[in-house]
C-alpha cells in the first residue's frame, strides 16, 4: 500500500448540487423583480379597515396598565445577606458558615448603617425571610423553590454556589477512570474553508428558495398567525393556571422562615427583628433577605409567603 502524495482541489462530486440550483435560482431571481412590480401596482388599491374590537378594548388596557402600574409602581427596598458575602460568613475558603441569630444580627445591623445611603429612612414596614440549613445541598433545594418565584440576583448566586460545593463534595471522593489517548471524534467538516465559502455563498439563494417553497396565500398566512397567537394565549393562561395550582394548598416549609415587623423607622425595625426567640444555631449554614417598603408595596411578597 502505498502513501500518495494530497493535492488539493475542489470538491467537484461533492458539489455539483450547487450548479442543479442554478435554474431555481434564475426562477427566483425574476419572480422577485415580478413581485416587485405586482407590489407597486397595488398602491392605492388596497386598503385596510380595523375591526371594532380595538375601540372595545381600550378601557380593559388603561385598566389593565393602571393595575400592572400599581402593583409594581411600590417595589420596597431589598438587603440579602449569604454566608459567601466578604466579611459576613464565617470560615475559610469555600467552606463559610452563617448561623441563622448571626444572620439576624447582619440584617439589624444594616438597618442602621449609616455608611449605607440606601438603607431606609422613613417609618416603614419590615419583612423577613429566612432560609435555613445544616448542608449544601440542603440551602440549595430552599433556596431553589424560593427563586422559582421570585428570583433574587443574590439569591441565585448563593444557589448556585450552594450547589456547586454540594456536588464538589460529593464528587471529591470520585476516582475518575479516563480512557486512553487519542480518541474518536467527528471530522470537523464546519472548519473546511471551501464549505465556509459555499455556505456563505449559498445562504441567501437558499433564504430565498425557502421562501418561494413556503409561499402561500395572504389569508392563509392571517389565519396561521391568528392561530399561533391563539395557541401561545393559551399555553401562558395554562402556564399561569399550573402555577396558581401548584401554590394552592402547600404545605409549610420549616427551611424557610418569614416575619413582617413594623410599622417603624429603622431603629424600631432592627429591636423588632432581634425580639423573640430566633431559629438556633444548630443552622449553620442561613441566608436571608429584607425587605423593607409601605405595607402595599409588601402586599405581593407578604402574601406569596403566606403571611
Amino acid at each position: 500500500m502505498t502513501w500518495p502524495a494530497v493535492s488539493m482541489r475542489w470538491p467537484e462530486q461533492a458539489t455539483q448540487w450547487m450548479g442543479q440550483l442554478s435554474a431555481a435560482q434564475d426562477l427566483a431571481g425574476s419572480e422577485l423583480a415580478s413581485t416587485g412590480l405586482r407590489l407597486a401596482g397595488l398602491q392605492g388599491l388596497a386598503s385596510t379597515n380595523p375591526g371594532p374590537v380595538g375601540n372595545a378594548a381600550q378601557g380593559a388596557i388603561a385598566a389593565g396598565r393602571a393595575a400592572l402600574s400599581e402593583q409594581m409602581g411600590e417595589a420596597p427596598a431589598c438587603l440579602v445577606v449569604t454566608p459567601f458575602q466578604s466579611g459576613v460568613g464565617q470560615g475559610h475558603g469555600y467552606q463559610r458558615f452563617l448561623s441563622a441569630p448571626n444572620l439576624l444580627q447582619q440584617l439589624g445591623n444594616k438597618l442602621v448603617d449609616a455608611s449605607d445611603p440606601g438603607r431606609p429612612a422613613q417609618e416603614q414596614y419590615a419583612l423577613c425571610l429566612l432560609f435555613l440549613a445544616t448542608r449544601f445541598d440542603q440551602l440549595a433545594a430552599s433556596l431553589a423553590r424560593f427563586n422559582a418565584l421570585l428570583p433574587m440576583p443574590d439569591l441565585v448566586r448563593t444557589e448556585r454556589r450552594a450547589r456547586h460545593l454540594s456536588k464538589l463534595e460529593a464528587e471529591k471522593w470520585e476516582i475518575s477512570t479516563p480512557g486512553t489517548l487519542p480518541r474518536w471524534q467527528a471530522l470537523p467538516l464546519e472548519r473546511c474553508t471551501v464549505l465556509k465559502a459555499a455556505q456563505q455563498s449559498m445562504a441567501g439563494q437558499l433564504a430565498v428558495l425557502e421562501s418561494y417553497a413556503a409561499d402561500g396565500s395572504p389569508m392563509g398566512d392571517l389565519a396561521a398567525l391568528a392561530s399561533r397567537k391563539a395557541t401561545q394565549q393559551q399555553g401562558r393562561d395554562q402556564q399561569l393556571n399550573d402555577l396558581k395550582a401548584l401554590l394552592s394548598g402547600g404545605g409549610s416549609d420549616s427551611s424557610m422562615r418569614a416575619r413582617l415587623i413594623g410599622p417603624g423607622n429603622a431603629a424600631e425595625l432592627r429591636r423588632g427583628l432581634l425580639e423573640g426567640e430566633p431559629p438556633g444555631h444548630e443552622w449553620v449554614l442561613s441566608a436571608g433577605a429584607l425587605l423593607v417598603g409601605s405595607e402595599k408595596g409588601l402586599s405581593f411578597v407578604r402574601e406569596l409567603v403566606g403571611l
